[in-house]
């Protein structure tokens, strides 16, 4: 019988190589290469009991008889190493799973949310690759398991699609939040968070990003959509006709489409600046019409459907920022020039979308527009009721009306914008379901009045709205935002059910698995 050599490459990534693994069952594994995904720096390095973890191992290859000897021997020291807070649960977990060498995963025992109409629940997942193999009763999945799947038994845990967050700034704002583009990622995973779109990529930001994914660190699906213009207005140009839409450009980076600022955002420090029309503007306060009675549109009307329109010909989404009433009028006249009474096909969205007349709720449904939004909550009201006047009071946010008028609408969260616990699902849904603050930028003004019960949604909407909702204004919802057979193996464990928990705990549910791509990237609580 060979020994077991392991090796730690550069940047902390450890792979246990096996050249040829003869037990004494006569079974011999020629090239038994088993990577070990995930294992942080040195692991095999360190010593237990005064001698290195790697010669362990190799001792659980000398002193076993077969491979399920071996798997046996390995899972105890790990479980050992673990105990001793040697090792962390994820590097047991990761132990244990290339010693094993699993090809496939069955999660059993589980409350499954499909977010499919059939079925809608399931008790058991089979993941074969980086897709979703079956799902079905536990006996029926179980069944399809083979030696080397790895059987999970969560105990009754609730399980959803991986959480899509369409809107988010968490590449190109990682440092401003002291954060690395590793550490953003890491922060993502543990929400739960297996796709999301980073909605303002210019050319600088364009080249890091893809070379870091060309490096191999990107860990989840990353969707980039190229700045037009710029928040205060400069425009970029056509440049990003040089990357085309929907094509795979680095490892889980693709192109979606382009980002158009319909208005001011933040510019050079200073706040946004939406675009009202007169009628809002004639209840506005002093203050109020101090900030905002010059705001102008980055774009006119016919500029805009010109863009969107040479956009669409190239087969670009376009996604467009635009919070005032004037801002979003002007984005939904623009996209309908374009898209006329098709089915907007390019799925073109309006981001925001915070001060909505009721003449412009059926717009979004009647002409198939995408709808992004975020979470509101008191204090953000009366921020703004503090400009726009009481009487306008009732425009701000509607995201039931929305949802009710039919339209495709997306949850996402703009981060950093509004806290860095704004990424975190859990925290968007406890925000529309109960109306009240979901953000730690908030917290200081903490408690404010009154609570906005009338645009509250449910948990199942509010799910939605982040995973089969949020794949469809990617165009991504063949693949992604619900589980299915052959959709790709996205998923993510909780530590308690919404459905079930008492709305005001949603907000302390936890993550406790993220898988992407049938790859385990987060492991938050230890599992049988």
């Amino acid at each position: 019988m060979k020994r077991i050599y392991l090796s730690c490459l550069l940047m902390g990534w450890c792979i246990l190589f096996a050249t040829t693994h003869a037990y004494s069952d006569g079974i011999s594994r020629e090239n038994d290469e088993i990577v070990i995904n995930g294992c942080q720096t040195g692991v095999v390095d360190r010593y237990y009991e005064g001698n290195p973890i790697s010669a362990w191992i190799n001792d659980c290859s000398l002193t076993t008889k077969n491979h399920g000897e071996y798997v046996s021997c390995v899972a105890k020291l790990s479980k050992k190493l673990k105990q001793t807070g040697l090792i962390t649960r994820w590097e047991k977990h990761i132990l244990r799973r290339c010693a094993a060498k699993k090809t496939s995963i069955v999660l059993y025992n589980a409350a499954i949310y499909t977010m499919e109409d059939d079925p809608f629940m399931a008790e058991a997942v089979m993941i074969k690759g980086k897709k979703i193999k079956a799902i079905g009763p536990n006996e029926e999945i179980l069944a399809l398991a083979k030696t080397n799947t790895d059987l999970i038994d969560l105990d009754g845990r609730a399980v959803f699609p991986g959480f899509i967050d369409p809107h988010t700034h968490l590449f190109n704002e990682s440092n401003s939040q002291n954060l690395t583009l590793d550490d953003a990622q890491q922060l993502a995973v543990e929400y739960g968070l297996t796709s999301i779109a980073n909605m303002y990529t210019d050319p600088y930001w364009l080249d890091i990003f893809m070379q870091y994914a060309d490096e191999g660190n990107m860990r989840l699906r990353l969707f980039l959509y190229l700045n037009y213009n710029h928040s205060c207005g400069d425009v970029f140009g056509t440049w990003y006709e040089d990357f085309a839409p929907r094509v795979q450009h680095a490892p889980k980076v693709w192109v979606n489409g382009i980002k158009i600022m319909a208005e001011r955002s933040v510019c050079n420090g200073l706040g946004v600046r939406p675009v009202f029309t007169p009628e809002l503007m004639e209840y506005f306060t002093p203050y109020g019409l101090s900030l905002y009675a010059i705001s102008q549109l980055h774009l006119s009307l016919e500029e805009l459907t010109e863009v969107i329109q040479r956009a669409d010909d190239f087969g670009y989404q376009v996604a467009i920022h635009a919070i005032g009433d004037l801002g979003i009028e002007t984005s939904l006249g623009a996209i309908s020039n374009v898209v006329g009474r098709s089915t907007n096909r390019k799925r073109h969205m309006i981001l925001h979308n915070y001060f909505l007349r009721d003449d412009m709720l059926d717009r979004f449904a009647a002409d198939n527009i995408v709808a992004l939004v975020e979470p509101t909550s008191p204090c953000h009201a009366n921020s703004y009721v503090n400009r726009v006047g009481e009487r306008n009071r009732r425009l701000f946010k509607r995201w039931r009306d929305l949802v009710d008028s039919g339209a495709h609408v997306g949850l996402n969260s703009d981060w950093p914008y509004l806290g860095l616990s704004s990424l975190d699902p859990m925290q968007k849904l406890y925000a529309v379901v109960t109306g009240k603050n979901g953000f730690d930028v908030f917290q200081s003004s903490e408690p404010c009045d009154p609570m906005i019960m009338d645009q509250t949604i449910s948990v199942f909407q509010g799910l939605k709205m982040m995973t089969i909702e949020s794949a469809y204004a990617m165009r991504m919802e063949k693949k992604i935002g619900s589980i299915k057979p052959g959709k790709m193996a996205d998923l993510v464990v909780l530590s308690d059910d919404p459905f079930e928990v008492e709305p005001d705990n949603i907000k302390d549910i936890k993550t406790i698995m993220t898988i992407i791509d049938g790859k385990i990237e987060y492991l938050g609580e230890e599992l049988p």
